[in-house]
């Protein structure tokens, strides 16, 4: 049988999620703005490049989920 309230729970904590990546994500880009030296540089875009991967996995995720990518694909016009 389908249980609302969990599904329910189960999408707030996938929002949550994204949330959290999305903050992540503005953190590394402010960080890469604001370092100087080499070495952190590359450490900085290797951090923001990845928290963007993750942000943008999650996002997808949580289309799949909500049957989003589903109906923007059947809607498509040609």
């Amino acid at each position: 049988m389908f249980n609302f309230k969990e599904k329910n729970n189960e999408m707030e904590e996938m929002l949550e999620s994204l949330r959290n990546a999305h903050n992540e994500w503005k953190d590394k880009e402010k960080f890469f703005q604001e370092v100087t030296d080499p070495d952190l540089v590359d450490i900085a875009i290797y951090e923001m490049e990845a928290s963007k991967i993750k942000y943008i996995y999650l996002l997808k995720k949580l289309k799949e989920e909500m049957g989003i990518g589903k109906a923007v694909a059947d809607n498509k016009i040609e």
